[in-house]
């Protein structure tokens, strides 16, 4: 009777598709997962089955998934995060004529870039993007956002496709563009830059791109086709233009409309309040204070170069914030990013904000997670928890272990999307 009811019991199982221990495709162990799971810090084996993460915890309750065609993988005391998200990867430089467009996504793989966001294109560069797609799925996923003054155009070419991944390649939302960056003397600031004679005048505060009315009219359009908006904003008076339109425009957090300001660069840390209420994005990029922190003292003097990207700051105000925004390198290096977050360093060893310097996991958060709600994709993406796509990056190293002076000496030793391999450092030759 009892051999009876279990085998009953099997049959409604399998009749229903419910295998209480399905076989892995593939099964990671003998490292450190980072899942970046909030309450789950680390676990010391994950499987992955049909493109998705299926259980993460220890290596004796994840090889339960075993089967005889998973392949069991050592990680060799390596580190797996979740697959880094490039919150704007200039787009532009994409589309090279010199490389094919595989060539520059497996360049950024290359880097543990499972996600590629860029901001601005035209309707012609998307058009060829999806030319490219619909041969052949891309290599990563590739979410691009339209320049205002073709979305329209965009809508009526792909309006039934907005939001959604065809072959990897997601079109979403509209970009606009209030001020250009600092070391362009665009930054439009609200109290003058310090008083150089490169400057256009004494008293220079940099200046907006568009009137505030028209770009006013033009988020007013975004917002009634329901479209989320990005943009582009250096300076704390730009800023401050962004947040009087959407007032004006009624936005709110309970909305959840995610509206992002790229850059967000030298904002006030009382803006943060702001972004809080309106439901708004920051989207950094600290590997700029390696890049041009001199420059910035020199034109905005140290305390409001020290300010800049406050990406903690943002966090513990529960303002989504990513990194990896507006790279000054294609691709970018993701390790050096992650360093600059919690190291906060110019090219002159100055320390520029050492209150506003991250932790090695809030700086985890802000490319992987943090990114991923930006897009509206955090349940698919940004950590390795069960059910999520099984994009992931082995690191030589942990992040969250290892001194941060030596962060970006960390070695990308493997890029997984979807369950699959896409990058795998070659071994090192031995002489």
């Amino acid at each position: 009777m009892l051999f009876a009811l279990l085998g009953l019991a099997m049959v409604i199982l399998a009749g229903c598709g419910q295998d209480p221990t399905p076989d892995a495709d593939s099964i990671y162990i003998n490292g450190t997962i980072l899942t970046m799971a909030k309450g789950t810090d680390s676990v010391s084996a994950i499987s992955f089955r049909d493109g998705r993460v299926q259980a993460i915890g220890s290596q004796s309750g994840v090889m339960r998934h075993q089967g005889d065609n998973t392949q069991i993988i050592d990680l060799n005391g390596n580190t797996m995060v979740p697959g880094f998200i490039a919150a704007n990867g200039q787009f532009t430089d994409l589309l090279n004529p010199q490389s094919t467009l595989e060539d520059v996504l497996a360049s950024y793989a290359r880097q543990g870039i499972t996600t590629l966001i860029g901001n601005g294109l035209s309707a012609e560069s998307i058009a060829n993007l999806q030319s490219h797609a619909e041969r052949r799925p891309l290599l990563i996923d590739v979410v691009v956002i339209p320049v205002y003054p073709e979305i329209q155009q965009i809508l009526e070419d792909h309006g039934d496709d907005i939001g959604k991944y065809q072959q990897h390649l997601k079109i979403t939302g509209v970009q606009f563009r209030l001020d250009n960056p600092l070391s362009k003397f665009g930054a439009w600031m609200a109290y003058s830059y310090n008083d150089l004679s490169s400057l256009p005048y004494t008293g220079w505060k940099g200046e907006p791109l568009v009137p505030f009315r028209t770009f006013l009219s033009q988020y007013r359009d975004a917002v009634s086709k329901d479209l989320q908006v990005f943009v582009e904003a250096s300076g704390d008076a730009a800023i401050d233009a962004f947040i009087q339109a959407a007032y004006e425009l009624k936005i709110n957090a309970g909305q959840d409309k995610r509206h992002t300001i790229v850059l967000s660069r030298f904002m006030r840390i009382n803006q943060l309040s702001q972004y809080r209420k309106l439901g708004v994005v920051a989207c950094f990029d600290t590997s700029n204070i390696y890049q041009e922190g001199k420059t910035d003292i020199r034109l905005l003097g140290k305390s409001r170069a020290d300010g800049q990207s406050p990406v903690p700051v943002a966090l513990q105000e529960e303002v989504t914030a990513s990194n990896l925004c507006h790279q000054l390198t294609h691709p970018p290096d993701t390790l050096f990013i992650l360093w600059s977050a919690v190291t906060r360093h110019t090219q002159q060893n100055e320390i520029l904000g050492s209150q506003l310097r991250t932790t090695p996991a809030q700086a985890l958060r802000s490319m992987t997670i943090e990114p991923a709600y930006m897009i509206f994709e955090e349940d698919r993406k940004g950590t390795l928890t069960p059910g999520k796509v099984a994009d992931a990056v082995i690191l030589s190293g942990n992040p969250l272990s290892v001194p941060p002076g030596k962060l970006r000496e960390i070695q990308i030793q493997e890029t997984i999307k979807n369950g699959r391999t896409i990058f795998h450092r070659p071994p090192a030759s031995t002489p």
